[in-house]
């Protein structure tokens, strides 16, 4: 189960996926029923803690696991990757709103973690470790986006697009530079990765970065169309005002 080495090839759309993209499709729509709730801000202490407590033990046993049995390195297992990236971004706002940030944690914790799901760069097959690791963070970056928009009572104005697309921007050329150094392909900025993904659709060179970016745009607007049907009412009308 802990093995570095893969025993068993996860196999896209086989049934140990569908079975967990169906519950993540369960677990979104209860989660989506709870936290739209005009009663939901009453309790909200143990879904903060709860949420970080995955984050936490998400990103900490997967560098401990690496280590443990002799596959880390800094092209591979730094924290680098979008998901691990918005980690850290959610887990911060969890224990200390900030708009600005939020706004960014926002448009990259909503589809990316989705597209993740449905197409993942994964090898390691059920049971592994890394198996339940994969799938427990990815579902729970956008439920975490959710909460905080619902728990903070933040707006989305279309503005918070252009600030969201130009700070993910600011953050790729450090990601590139990282990716210069240590020979890895975080953000998957030097083109998909070996495994099927939604990436792969994009082709290569100047091409694939164009494409990563007119999708971003897309999937940031929708993003934003979706999280204003989610706000509070009182919210959306200062949107409005």
């Amino acid at each position: 189960m802990f093995s570095g080495e893969v025993q068993e090839r996860f196999i896209l759309f086989s049934t140990e996926h569908i079975i967990m993209l169906a519950i993540f499709i369960l677990i979104t729509f209860s989660g989506l029923i709870l936290f739209l709730r005009n009663d939901f801000v009453k309790r909200t202490n143990r879904w903060t803690l709860l949420f970080a407590g995955i984050f936490i033990i998400s990103e900490l046993s997967y560098q401990i696991w690496a280590l443990s049995v002799g596959i880390w390195k800094a092209a591979n297992y730094l924290p680098l990757q979008l998901c691990s990236f918005s980690t850290f971004f959610g887990l911060f706002l969890l224990f200390k709103p900030n708009r600005p940030i939020f706004y960014f944690y926002f448009y990259i914790a909503i589809f990316p973690p989705i597209f993740a799901l449905l197409t993942p760069d994964l090898a390691y097959a059920f049971p592994h470790y890394f198996y339940w690791k994969f799938f427990i963070q990815h579902m729970a970056i956008p439920l975490s986006a959710i909460f905080l928009l619902r728990r903070d009572n933040y707006t989305l104005p279309k503005s918070s697009i252009v600030y969201a697309l130009a700070l993910l921007n600011v953050c790729a050329l450090g990601i590139w530079w990282a990716n210069t150094v240590t020979g890895g392909n975080y953000f998957f900025l030097n083109g998909p990765p070996a495994s099927d993904t939604a990436l792969s659709i994009f082709g290569d060179g100047v091409i694939y970065i164009i494409g990563l970016e007119i999708t971003a745009l897309i999937v940031f607007i929708i993003t934003w169309w979706l999280g204003n049907r989610m706000v509070h009412p009182k919210a959306s009308e200062r949107i409005q005002n």
